[in-house]
């Protein structure tokens, strides 16, 4: 059977054999049996970047009556990427009682480095996708972009991840026409389907209403439009928090930490004034060195999430024992991004109308136009 023609989820965790040719030799040629070959025996899996690709694991010979494996070769690591043989025919060998799987085991472990993240991996099971995938890039869609004074335009988009009802990839070419976003560049796109079942793949680029900062101020736009999302979870509102996060300014719950030279200096100080504990009072200390400020980090079951507030009223009560500092949501991305803790995501409003903008969405965050005038 031809390679193109054979779906890529059976091509993957599965041995294949590949027939010889003098191309296909020179890639083997270090290989144990290449001068007696005639296939290549392979075991398929996704490369995220390069696409659907057959690890080689030894060479064979095969005839009407039997398969013979070479020996193998664990110190080198050759691939054969399906592109390169989508016209070749390649032929399923059948792992009976996993005995294959058992002589490999070492090579197949090697392809755990391929694994990807929960989203990616379960955009693969999305047959709804298959009919816009590349098939030699299965990670990858053609994305209809919309604009209005534009034409509907098709980019190829690679699936970094999913929302509830969105999906976020990268734009994998330059639009031939100003969609004001650029290759290289997170997108949100959506299933849409006509009116007569049909089914494409769609991003909604037009500019949404400008807003002030004055509006963002107080952060009851931010909450108004968590609200509404909560209430009716469809695209529009989803883009409006994240348009509204990349301008706002919020509030980050924490402690303020002295570096150990001025805490030192600080526990000198009360042990002195034991004896007379009257002798600082109304004395100030002033520190030496820039205190830091530690974020607090909440967690839910397994997860830990970064917090931040729409004003101090949200933190309610849970705001009475910590201090805060206001900072630009782009500024949060950064210090939730280099925490030393593996974060989940950040959530808004924890405690009265939350929002969690998932990790995988940092980017598409930072990548978007400001609607401030």
């Amino acid at each position: 059977m031809r390679a193109n023609n054979i779906d890529f989820r059976k091509i993957r965790d599965n041995f294949w054999l590949v027939s010889m040719n003098d191309k296909l030799r020179k890639v083997v040629e270090e290989y144990p049996g290449v001068d007696l070959a005639n296939f290549i025996l392979c075991y398929g899996y996704i490369d995220h970047e390069a696409g659907l690709s057959l690890e080689v694991l030894a060479l064979s010979s095969k005839d009407a009556e039997e398969v013979h494996i070479f020996e193998p070769r664990t110190d080198i690591s050759s691939k054969i990427r399906i592109g390169a043989i989508k016209d070749e025919n390649i032929c399923f060998l059948e792992d009976r009682n996993g005995e294959l799987r058992k002589r490999f085991a070492f090579q197949i472990g090697i392809l755990d480095d391929y694994a990807v993240e929960e989203d990616i991996e379960e955009s693969r099971k999305m047959k709804v996708l298959d009919a816009f995938r590349s098939p030699e890039y299965p990670d990858d869609v053609l994305v209809y972009l919309l604009k209005v004074g534009n034409k509907p335009e098709a980019c190829w988009v690679r699936i970094e991840g999913l929302m509830e009802n969105q999906i976020i990839g990268t734009l994998l070419n330059e639009p031939e026409q100003n969609f004001s976003y650029h290759v290289g560049e997170k997108i949100a796109f959506f299933i849409h389907e006509d009116e007569n079942g049909g089914i494409a793949l769609c991003s909604n680029m037009n500019p949404s209403q400008k807003i002030t900062a004055e509006d963002l101020e107080d952060g009851t736009m931010l909450e108004s439009s968590i609200y509404n999302f909560n209430r009716e979870k469809n695209q529009d509102h989803f883009l409006d928090i994240l348009e509204i996060l990349r301008d706002s300014y919020v509030w980050i719950p924490g402690d303020f930490v002295m570096s150990d030279t001025d805490e030192s200096r600080m526990k000198d100080l009360l042990e002195q004034s034991e004896a007379e504990p009257q002798s600082i009072v109304g004395n100030t200390f002033k520190t030496q060195d820039q205190c830091k400020f530690k974020p607090d980090i909440l967690k839910y079951d397994e997860d830990l999430f970064f917090p931040v507030f729409s004003n101090p009223e949200a933190m309610g009560e849970y705001g009475n024992q910590l201090s805060k500092i206001q900072q630009h949501f782009l500024d949060v991305i950064t210090l939730a991004t280099n925490h030393e803790q593996n974060l989940s995501g950040i959530v808004i409003n924890a405690f009265s109308e939350p929002f969690v903008l998932d990790r995988d969405l940092w980017d598409l965050v930072k990548n978007m136009k400001s609607r401030l005038t």
